[in-house]
């Protein structure tokens, strides 16, 4: 059973925590948000770590105030993604399918945003990187999240679907979904040329299935990372 989404402030509240790392809030600082504290309260009981309670507010609590007093203040998803994966490892929390991880991943905020960190960091009221990809002939125009992002999206609904994750099917697969308005999907070419080959793209072998393409069950997405 897919885990249920993540709400708005629980997305916050992890960018805010990563932003406040290794900072101490001001006793006479601002306060967090009663529905962010009830939340991210909650979403640490659920996954067995009560006790970071207090940890965890007091360094959401310390990025909140480090974005009063410097707007500018913003982070980047590699850096993002690193300190998540010391914080999940220092605690040993252990993700498993079905289960809602705190701090979120950074596919999720990724995937909630349409696919742009910059979105991602906008919603949380971070500010945005002004290093923008220019848009132009030879020029990648996705990023390396949004490349895993697609293939992520492609096996799973190549496997509720029950189609091979071929090369000729991700095409058709593309088609499907730009004709549903979605519109962060790297082209064919563009995923080989990103990977290396098909191969490397969906980490090994073809999957067993239908040789053609058929439109997933459903178009809603869950998202775990």
């Amino acid at each position: 059973m897919a885990a249920p989404l993540f709400p708005e402030s629980a997305l916050t509240a992890s960018l805010l925590y990563a932003l406040g790392h290794g900072r101490d809030p001001d006793s006479g600082g601002s306060e967090l948000p009663a529905e962010m504290v009830e939340q991210v309260t909650g979403l640490l009981e659920d996954q067995g770590t009560p006790e970071l309670v207090p940890q965890v507010l007091a360094g959401v609590r310390a990025g909140q105030q480090r974005l009063e007093q410097d707007p500018s203040a913003t982070i980047s998803a590699n850096v993002y993604t690193e300190l998540r994966k010391k914080f999940i490892a220092d605690h040993g929390i252990v993700s498993s399918k079905g289960r809602r991880v705190w701090p979120v991943g950074t596919i999720t905020l990724l995937k909630r945003a349409g696919g742009s960190w910059n979105e991602a960091l906008n919603s949380a009221g971070l500010a945005t990187s002004a290093r923008q990809r220019p848009k132009g002939f030879g020029v990648a125009t996705f990023t390396p999240e949004q490349f895993d992002i697609a293939i992520e999206d492609y096996k799973r609904d190549a496997k509720e679907a029950g189609f091979a994750t071929k090369y000729d099917n991700y095409l058709e697969w593309r088609k499907y979904h730009l004709s549903k308005g979605r519109t962060n999907l790297p082209s064919g070419p563009a995923v080989r040329n990103h990977y290396g080959s098909w191969s490397k793209a969906i980490g090994g072998k073809v999957s067993a299935g239908l040789r053609e393409f058929v439109p997933p069950p459903s178009d809603k997405y869950f998202y775990l990372d």
